[in-house]
């Protein structure tokens, strides 16, 4: 005969067993547990330039240009003072003896229009011509310029007569300071601004200085050779 049941066993056999979670659930606990392996968004914003070493802002381009004028400027400058007034007082170019000025004839032209006679003084091979000039007008002049041996400029300036403004528009600040004669002439030493001096004689209707930087040696050489020109009868007589 067969044994009859406990009622509570056979209640606890019946307890159903608890229900899966739902595939869902799961895959939301498994998100909400594993961290996040894909990468955080780039940022929109671009990132900053660096400036290279070798760019340069407004202020250094103007300081630059500003630069360059002023050189530009300064060496027009120079190479016009140089064109317009030489470097120094010495002449160190010798002049091939093909080049050289014919101051003969140009004494020639000029005592054609002057009233004096023109002196056309003989300094031999050491003295090199540079310049021959004669000024037509109210006040007609006849200008020299020669390279003395001791290579600087001697002026040689030649009219009827030489006023005081006459002197000093030839040498500013001429002040005399002493008498002499050459060449039976009259003359006077002078001196004047920036180490120029000179030698200055008058004669019956003509008046000529000689001056520059030359030491005094040239300088009373340039004087008695024009002189003497002069009182052989300029140009007229050689």
């Amino acid at each position: 005969m067969p044994t009859p049941k406990d009622p509570s066993a056979e209640a606890s056999e019946r307890r159903p067993e608890p229900a899966p979670e739902s595939a869902g659930s799961a895959e939301r606990d498994g998100a909400d547990a594993a961290p996040s392996s894909a990468p955080a968004p780039a940022s929109s914003a671009p990132a900053p330039r660096k400036r290279s070493p070798y760019s340069m802002s407004k202020g250094d381009a103007s300081m630059r240009n500003i630069a360059w004028a002023l050189g530009l400027t300064l060496g027009c400058v120079a190479v016009v003072g140089v064109i317009f007034f030489g470097v120094g007082r010495s002449v160190d170019r010798e002049i091939p003896e093909t080049s050289r000025l014919d101051v003969g004839a140009s004494a020639q032209r000029a005592q054609e229009q002057a009233p004096f006679p023109v002196a056309q003084p003989a300094l031999g091979g050491s003295w090199t011509p540079r310049a021959a000039d004669f000024t037509a007008g109210d006040r007609p002049t006849w200008e020299l310029r020669f390279t003395s041996p001791s290579n600087t400029l001697v002026n040689i300036v030649e009219s009827e007569e030489m006023s005081a403004a006459d002197l000093s528009s030839q040498l500013p600040g001429a002040d005399a300071t002493g008498d002499v004669t050459i060449e039976g002439a009259d003359c006077q030493t002078v001196s004047g601004e920036d180490d120029e001096h000179g030698i200055t004689c008058q004669g019956d209707g003509w008046a000529v200085i000689v001056h520059g930087t030359a030491d005094d040696a040239d300088l009373k050489t340039a004087a008695q050779a024009t002189v003497r020109s002069i009182e052989d009868g300029g140009t007229t007589g050689s």
